[in-house]
């Protein structure tokens, strides 16, 4: 079955009627090609496949199903009147939001195609730690005290080999596109569970504009930034990342602008339309999408086009320290800790 990346409730908010086939329509526009006036809401994000789960038939439907009733359907109750400036969402309102905006970033085609990134971070963290004879046999030994302490050996002792073979396990979710995609619809599945309290503490704000020059939403339409002192933009910076700033365009007049929990040292500009409209582009896989044709926007589209791939130039976890995760999670009963930034 064909998955919806972004819920076509969203698109709704940046289509324009036409009168000829009577249906709402999405101005599409895309590298290199002249925009096109008759993209659908329904149809402009559906990918086939995009949630299978290669072990279970019949997940995907269940993930589409669980995504609009649970997640989708309680923020369409109110999407429409975040357009309105005299409008303040509840606390269970913004709660419903922080679900909203964290399962919209997770379930685009660009945060499937990063799973690839995960998979060499992880090659990386465990080579770092099977190199390292020190770390390995500590594991071995603390092993083999945890057994002997708990009657379950009388004198077997771990050994290296052993140890070494429990690290090369945590490659299995990763190996194979299979076993990737695999991976990947089970994090979504943990997404539904868990609230991010650093976006829900966050601040919220709506930017707006003006009729004549709108929002555009892209296929993935969360994208965030650092705005440097030098006046450049850093794309791509997780939710939790010193200075982040979240957008999330809501209709043609209306951006969401989410300033998480988190250490800050920069001061907030306010930002421009054409800005985020950029950034729309840059973290676009194939398109942005809004409400009229306008050779102005498309102008400032063109360039940005994919600058901004997760996993690639974006979203990145090699800034992290990993001499240590892999011996951290084998000496704490797999439970892990997050890698220190180097």
């Amino acid at each position: 079955m064909k998955s919806h990346t972004v819920s076509h409730k969203l698109l709704e908010q940046f289509a324009y009627y036409d009168r000829i086939t009577k249906c709402f329509r999405l101005w599409r526009y895309e590298k290199s090609r002249t925009p096109y006036p008759k993209a659908s809401p329904r149809t402009a994000t559906r990918i086939d496949g995009h949630f299978a789960h290669p072990e279970d038939a019949a997940k995907e439907e269940e993930l589409e199903t669980r995504l609009a009733a649970e997640f989708e359907e309680c923020v369409n109750q109110f999407l429409s009147r975040l357009d309105d400036p005299s409008f303040v969402p509840t606390d269970l309102q913004r709660r419903q939001l922080t679900f909203y905006v964290t399962l919209l970033f997770n379930r685009s085609e660009a945060r499937r195609a990063a799973s690839k990134h995960l998979h060499d971070v992880t090659i990386h963290a465990v080579e770092k730690f099977i190199s390292n004879e020190v770390q390995v046999l500590t594991v071995a030994a603390k092993w083999s005290i945890d057994l002997l302490l708990g009657g379950k050996v009388r004198n077997a002792l771990v050994t290296k080999q052993h140890v070494v073979h429990a690290a090369m396990g945590l490659l299995e979710n990763y190996q194979t596109e299979r076993k990737r995609q695999q991976s990947y619809v089970e994090m979504i599945e943990r997404a539904m569970l868990k609230l991010d309290e650093a976006l829900f503490d966050g601040r919220w704000d709506c930017r707006r504009t003006s009729p004549d020059n709108p929002f555009v939403i892209s296929d993935a339409p969360v994208v965030t930034w650092e705005r440097l002192g030098t006046g450049l933009f850093s794309y791509g910076l997780g939710f939790h990342r010193p200075n982040v700033e979240i957008f999330l365009p809501l209709s043609p007049m209306t951006c969401l602008h989410i300033l998480p929990n988190v250490k800050r040292t920069r001061s907030v500009l306010q930002p421009t339309v054409q800005e985020i409209n950029i950034a729309q582009a840059a973290f676009a896989s194939h398109y942005c999408f809004t409400n009229i044709n306008s050779a102005e926007i498309n102008s400032a589209l063109q360039p940005n086009f994919g600058r901004a791939k997760l996993g690639v130039t974006a979203f990145t976890i090699w800034h992290r320290n990993y001499d240590n995760p892999v011996y951290e999670l084998l000496m704490n009963d797999g439970k892990w800790v997050e890698p220190p930034l180097k």
